[in-house]
């Protein structure tokens, strides 16, 4: 073999070599010695909360919105917080989806947290109540809240499985229980709601999902008091912080037995 020929294989192994032996580039200044949490809709609203307390615990934050150039309060975490990587996505997209999970696809997640919800304005509520009831809704309703965390779950599942934690936990409502719900509600957001109480009781009882030893579990959040709930003549409302706080709780001391299980903020059960 003429000896340029040899010499430029010789280079080219050389490069191939190099290649497969560099580290893939960094996504985020993550600290190995500390687990990771996805959350979806963290621009704002309970999302927005547990990045500020997962952060304050030093965990690394995967910090997901649909446009992250306006999420500014988010944007100013993650300046003072090397260990937030704010990434845009729209449950909605399930390309996104899909393209997010094949980046992080070497990044164990100790913790998949799907927060990103749809409840609707002033408009779209009026359209969810019977008597004048706006059938186009739905499928963004139950697009939002129950296929968007199940494919979620589905496309982070191999992050999850290789972590440590393996927990894959949803912010779901009390207005998805049908024995404990409370008011005349929406009946869309009620529907996606239970739908997604099944789609992750289901998926807590799949054989992968237990071979792997990944754990499912949902949570009511309590009535978050705010602008539109702050006069509502109704008990158990919860400050932010408060909800927020019990659910990482209860996240962390989360067990095996308890996944596929609906539960308050404060650990309780809720009924079905």
């Amino acid at each position: 073999m003429p000896a340029k020929i040899t010499v430029v294989r010789s280079c080219l192994i050389a490069l191939l070599c190099l290649i497969f032996l560099l580290p893939g580039p960094a996504v985020a200044d993550f600290n190995p010695e500390q687990p990771t949490v996805l959350i979806t809709g963290s621009n704002r609203g309970i999302g927005l909360e547990f990045v500020r307390q997962y952060a304050a615990l030093g965990w690394n934050i995967i910090a997901t919105c649909r446009r992250p150039a306006e999420a500014e309060i988010l944007n100013a975490l993650a300046e003072e917080y090397p260990h937030i990587k704010v990434e845009q996505l729209d449950v909605l997209r399930h390309d996104m989806i899909d393209s997010l999970a094949k980046k992080y696809n070497k990044q164990p997640i100790d913790v998949l947290l799907n927060n990103a919800g749809f409840f609707g304005d002033s408009l779209q509520l009026r359209g969810s109540f019977f008597g004048r009831l706006n059938y186009d809704l739905w499928d963004l309703y139950v697009q939002t809240n129950a296929i968007g965390p199940l494919k979620m779950a589905e496309a982070f599942f191999d992050s999850v499985a290789m972590s440590d934690q393996k927990k894959i936990m949803t912010v779901s409502s009390l207005q998805g229980s049908i024995e404990d719900s409370y008011g005349p509600g929406s009946f869309f957001y009620r529907g996606s709601k239970a739908a997604l109480n099944m789609f992750m009781h289901t998926l807590s009882g799949q054989s992968k999902v237990q071979k792997s030893e990944v754990m499912i579990g949902l949570f009511s959040p309590g009535l978050i008091i705010d602008d539109r709930t702050r006069n509502l003549p109704l008990d158990g409302k919860v400050e932010r912080p408060v909800s927020v706080s019990g659910m990482i709780e209860v996240i962390g001391n989360f067990t095996p037995e308890m996944s596929g299980g609906f539960y308050k903020y404060s650990g309780k059960t809720v009924p079905w």
